[in-house]
């Protein structure tokens, strides 16, 4: 698969990386999936992991905490792959935890991280969000495979306001481990605003411009050049200093930034803003209405910030990346682990440009994608979910010309997927019926692969085969199914047409009236009929995230 930016690709983000040529992205999120719910018996242990994280690819994803055939294998790899930079430190672990789920995980992340580090520009970043149960080990992980020296933050984010618990304290917090490629990183300053104490203890003095503290314009030690020159009958070098004007008050009064020290004071003068004691150096006034606000910190935190102060109004709250309330249907689309876009936007403004190209290769429902798109970033989106490219594409972004590598483009390539990964191939079947959602379980899921709910009322069930033509009885099952759950009506999908006698089954469930209009409710439709752009006949289906009507426009096809 070929590198095109503002794309999206299915697949493992492993094989995908391996074509890309090297150094070709500016900027990498990853939020991979990680079973935090799991106790530690188990992650530490040999036993088989019951599920959890996210739906849409906790089946994809078990192998990454289970200690199975696939992990031994890959553990046992990069312990013969000499020159592969997670060698040593998979050896090391492997001694610490022994063979476990946790180590099946690291090695895991060990191969895809030096995937991204292959792809990753020497002025480019990564950030990698992670639970605290591991973030211990994946930064000795990162420490192999990005360098040490590379390292530049393990940033804190509050992602919930409380979690109580009995036996420890609540844990509300993840990790965000923050690598640099190269020494030439790219990184911007971000400001926040002030929190309020700080506001209150800094900016008391006031004048007919507002509130204001006096600071400095100069800084310690002695220069030869000349910010160590005298200004105005001042000489820093007398009392072991020298000329140095915060850059961000260059900024705030439009000062050109390559201007000389001296000049840049005299432009300060002229606006008023020096005072001019009868003893020691000059200072300048800093009003907190022309004040850019708190350099960006390693703990992101929700709580109170003086947003509204910097107005003349009460102090506010800090939204920027407040976690994402349960019931917001304004962005949450159905991702128990999804992150607001704030946190995103926050990344990509402190480490990348408009017009960079940024990387996520776990994107799940594509925050960072959309974070990228809002703030004018090039981005490149992987998942190993059809559903999850499905997401962003079509509820993200709303643009279905976004181009996919990867995903069936045909009934050759359905019959591929459905042979090779059928699980994903049934959530990709499900998904093709606007309105439709794969279940969360895909085991013991009592013959039901999806399901939607109609605009009047009643839910609409779906099941998929997709290996050799289904039997006869496979259909009168399904009219079983749709009589046990008492559903309205159903979508029975193949790869390819059925036999006269399996529609004449399904003609015996009956109809559905709805209005004047009337639908089978044991209706038959093939992936060869979606390729001819051909959908189930259905009543109006709400749609699963907001409960509004479908858009068909943008889902349909």
């Amino acid at each position: 698969m070929r590198f095109q930016p503002d794309s999206l690709y299915y697949g493992d983000c492993l094989d995908v990386l391996r074509e890309w040529p090297a150094g070709c992205v500016d900027l990498c999120y990853l939020d991979p999936p990680f079973n935090s719910k799991s106790n530690y018996n188990i992650l530490f242990g040999r036993g088989q992991d019951s599920g959890g994280g996210n739906f849409a690819q906790a089946v994809a994803f078990e192998d990454t905490w289970t200690w199975d055939d696939a992990a031994q294998d890959r553990v046992d790899a990069l312990e013969l792959a000499v020159a592969h930079p997670a060698h040593d430190v998979i050896r090391g672990l492997r001694i610490i935890l022994g063979e476990c789920g946790m180590l099946a995980y690291l090695s895991y992340m060990a191969e895809r991280l030096a995937g991204v580090r292959r792809v990753l520009k020497p002025t480019g970043s990564v950030y990698l969000h992670c639970d605290p149960t591991a973030s211990h080990y994946l930064k000795a992980v990162m420490d192999a495979v990005f360098g040490a020296e590379n390292f530049r933050n393990e940033i804190v984010w509050r992602r919930t306001g409380s979690h109580n618990s009995a036996h420890r304290f609540g844990p509300i917090h993840d990790v965000i481990l923050f690598y640099a490629a190269s020494p030439r990183y790219t990184h911007r300053p971000v400001y926040t605003d002030y929190l309020t104490g700080h506001v209150e203890s800094y900016f008391r003095k006031r004048d007919e411009r507002g509130r204001y503290w006096t600071n400095a314009i100069h800084g310690a030690g002695k220069r030869g050049g000349a910010s160590g020159q005298p200004w105005r009958g001042y000489d820093p070098t007398a009392a072991g200093r020298h000329w140095a004007v915060p850059g961000e008050m260059v900024l705030a009064f439009g000062i050109d930034p390559k201007l000389p020290q001296h000049e840049k004071l005299d432009a300060l003068a002229d606006l008023g803003l020096i005072d001019f004691p009868s003893s020691g150096l000059p200072t300048y006034r800093q009003y907190l209405d022309a004040s850019p606000g708190q350099l960006l910190q390693d703990v992101w935190a929700y709580q109170p910030h003086t947003k509204g102060a910097l107005h003349g109004t009460d102090a506010g709250i800090d939204e920027d990346t407040r976690w994402i309330p349960p019931r917001d249907r304004r962005e949450r689309l159905g991702y128990p682990t999804q992150k607001p876009l704030g946190l995103m936007e926050r990344i990509l403004r402190s480490s990348s440009g408009e017009g960079d190209i940024v990387l996520d290769p776990f994107c799940g429902c594509g925050t960072t994608i959309a974070a990228a798109h809002k703030l004018k970033r090039q981005f490149v989106g992987i998942d190993i979910s059809h559903f999850a490219i499905d997401l962003v594409r079509e509820r993200r972004l709303k643009d279905k010309r976004v181009p996919i590598y990867g995903v069936p483009v045909d009934l050759h390539t359905a019959s591929k997927l459905a042979h090779d990964s059928p699980f994903e191939f049934e959530k990709w079947a499900v998904t093709r019926v606007p309105g439709m959602v794969p279940n969360q379980r895909q085991v013991g899921d009592g013959g039901i692969d999806g399901r939607g709910t109609l605009l009047g009322g009643g839910i609409v069930l779906a099941q998929v085969k997709g290996g050799k033509a289904p039997a006869l009885g496979h259909v009168r099952d399904f009219r079983h199914v749709l009589s046990r759950e008492d559903a309205a009506c159903g979508v029975f999908a193949t790869l390819g047409p059925m036999s006269a006698k399996a529609k004449q089954e399904a003609h015996g469930a009956g109809y559905l009236h709805v209005g004047a209009n009337r639908y089978p409710k044991a209706q038959l439709w093939s992936i060869a009929d979606y390729f001819q752009d051909r959908l189930p006949m259905l009543p109006p289906l709400a749609d699963p995230y907001t409960g509004k009507p479908m858009q068909h426009d943008i889902l349909a096809g």
